[in-house]
């Protein structure tokens, strides 16, 4: 894991990256504290550290354009201005899309970062597209003044990569954030042209999150049934080693229609893979265990094993009142 608590921004650039490309030939050198601690925050703040990246080329690493610009920087520091001026240029040129907007872009380089517990030198590039309104409040000959600045929010979520100087010997770690999945193709693919170094994370993460989307989405399935499906999901995540399809439905549903089993199929079928316990420990926290009533009830269900679901929990409808309902069974209050 990065952990950046105690870096140190030695230098950074800022250039404009869109319809009339600006290259400034400006370096700034260790910031003063309040400003090192916002731009860090601008690199690392949003970042996500779970999923690492690699740089590739389909026929040689050599051919990779960010690949060789950041080894440059890493193997010469003096190379930092020039090499930016190369990632903005290059930026700019993946950018050829109506959809994509013209941004500063940040690059700043970190030292003293802990990989490991070991220091490394971190490179951050981020594409700030959007700017925000910020009243700045100024108190002048006892008097009160307010005026409103367009800034940059460095707690927002904006394109951005971090890539960990891992030696000579060894490929960069490479960590991105896109704002949304739009970006995807013309951050990840275009620009950087990286791929998942962990495939096994990668997959099991996805499997995840697909099968719950089936199943809650699933009309057939009752409030309850999601429940004890969500929780039989992670059962067989946890207790296997490897994610085979055809295992999981069968393991997880009780029935399951042909129709239904072709669309999930399809879905995950993709993502068979050897499980990682890393990936099933980040995406249970999204496996949210609740039924949601229209009258703004909700019953938070907490209970890991999902047979014992069905025992607690029980569903009826009732003829006077023409309404549905939930029994639930406990054996004390807490």
């Amino acid at each position: 894991m990065l952990e950046v608590t105690d870096s140190q921004l030695s230098q950074y650039v800022l250039h404009y990256v869109g319809d009339g490309t600006i290259l400034t030939d400006e370096v700034y050198e260790r910031p003063q504290l309040e400003m090192e601690a916002a731009l860090t925050q601008l690199a690392f703040g949003k970042i996500e550290l779970e999923q690492a990246y690699e740089f590739f080329h389909e026929t040689s690493l050599d051919h990779n354009e960010i690949y060789n610009y950041v080894q440059a920087i890493f193997a010469e520091r003096r190379n930092f201005l020039t090499q930016s001026k190369h990632i903005a240029t290059h930026l700019a040129a993946s950018s050829n899309h109506p959809g994509i907007k013209d941004g500063e872009l940040f690059i700043g380089l970190f030292d003293n970062c802990l990989w490991n517990n070991q220091p490394k030198t971190v490179l951050s590039i981020v594409k700030v597209e959007d700017k925000e309104l910020f009243l700045d409040v100024k108190s002048e000959d006892g008097k009160l003044a307010m005026n409103g600045v367009d800034g940059i929010n460095v707690k927002r979520a904006y394109n951005s990569v971090v890539i960990v100087d891992m030696g000579a010997e060894e490929k960069p770690a490479v960590f991105i954030k896109t704002k949304k999945k739009e970006d995807v193709l013309y951050w990840q693919e275009r620009f950087l042209k990286v791929k998942v170094s962990d495939e096994s994370y990668y997959n099991t993460n996805q499997a995840l999150i697909q099968c719950k989307k089936f199943i809650l989405k699933e009309e057939a399935f009752s409030n309850p049934q999601k429940l004890e499906y969500l929780n039989k999901t992670l059962e067989f995540f946890r207790q296997e080693d490897e994610f085979a399809v055809d295992d999981y439905i069968e393991q997880v549903f009780e029935r399951v229609e042909d129709v239904q089993k072709d669309i999930l199929t399809q879905t995950i079928k993709p993502y068979e893979t050897i499980i990682s316990e890393s990936a099933i420990a980040k995406v249970e926290k999204t496996y949210k265990r609740k039924i949601k009533l229209d009258d703004r009830v909700e019953i938070q269900v907490s209970v890991q094993d999902a047979e014992e679901i069905s025992r607690i929990i029980e569903v009826g409808y009732d003829e006077v009142t023409k309404r549905k309902f939930y029994k639930i069974y406990f054996d004390e209050e807490q």
